[in-house]
């Protein structure tokens, strides 16, 4: 059985350097450029959702907002980033080369194999695939030593904050170091309200000024993924993955 689930896999771009620190129109044309669809019918396979928001579908309260090139076919898509990536001044004759890494492991290979073949047809990027091991990768990360690398989080409770809070400047796990006056004051003025409307038109102002920096791209969201015996009863799927064992019994 499988279900929706709270959790988002994306890539990270190193902000604190070049070539994608203050390059926002670069990092959308590489955002964009990633056929998700392909990507999680071909490659992943197991019914993960498409991800072009950055707050999965299914949070509680919450509408994910979408960046204005999500709706375009992809070969509107792949035009509109060839300009960006020109206009960042990349081009056949001078294609952009960065490395990407991840952990180590069959699945993460694949994806990157794949979103790297995407990014030289679309663009002619030349990513040369870097695998690591998890521990080793966060510590590269942490140093500042990563160009693109891939990362995920599950989210701690079924709520827009728990991804957004995330990309905030002074949180501890910003890995890309996302840094926005602006973002971080909607977050902030979405805390100090009780009206639960308010406090949601805030996050998703904060979420659209988010997929606009493209600080991040992400690729698909988790599924929950189960086996269920047909005399289990009271079992029920659910985005958090918890089922409490008071609910369930056996035929």
């Amino acid at each position: 059985v499988t279900g929706p689930q709270l959790g988002v896999m994306y890539y990270g771009f190193n902000l604190t350097k070049p070539p994608f620190a203050d390059a926002p129109g670069l990092r959308q044309a590489l955002t964009m450029t990633v056929d998700r669809d392909r990507l999680v019918q071909q490659v992943t396979n197991l019914g993960e959702p498409p991800a072009t928001s950055w707050v999965p579908v299914g949070t509680a309260n919450y509408t994910p907002q979408q960046p204005d090139w999500a709706a375009l076919p992809y070969p509107e898509r792949v035009a509109r980033a060839k300009q960006l990536y020109a206009a960042a001044g990349y081009g056949p004759g001078n294609p952009l080369r960065f490395e990407l890494r991840f952990p180590t492991g069959a699945t993460n290979e694949r994806v990157a194999l794949a979103v790297a073949a995407m990014w030289k047809s679309a663009l002619g990027v030349e990513a040369t695939l870097a695998p690591e091991e998890f521990k080793s990768l966060l510590q590269s990360i942490n140093r500042g030593e990563t160009q693109v690398f891939r990362a995920s989080w599950i989210g701690d409770y079924n709520d827009a904050n728990t991804f957004l809070q995330l990309l905030a400047s002074d949180f501890g796990i910003n890995l890309p170091k996302y840094r926005s006056p602006e973002y971080d004051a909607l977050l902030r003025a979405a805390a100090e309200t009780a009206d639960p409307v308010e406090r949601r038109e805030r996050l998703q102002a904060a979420e659209r000024r988010l997929l606009a920096d493209a600080p991040v791209i992400p690729l698909y969201f988790f599924v929950n993924k189960h086996l269920v015996a047909p005399r289990v009863r009271g079992w029920y799927d659910n985005p958090t993955n918890v089922v409490y064992s008071k609910d369930l019994a056996l035929e």
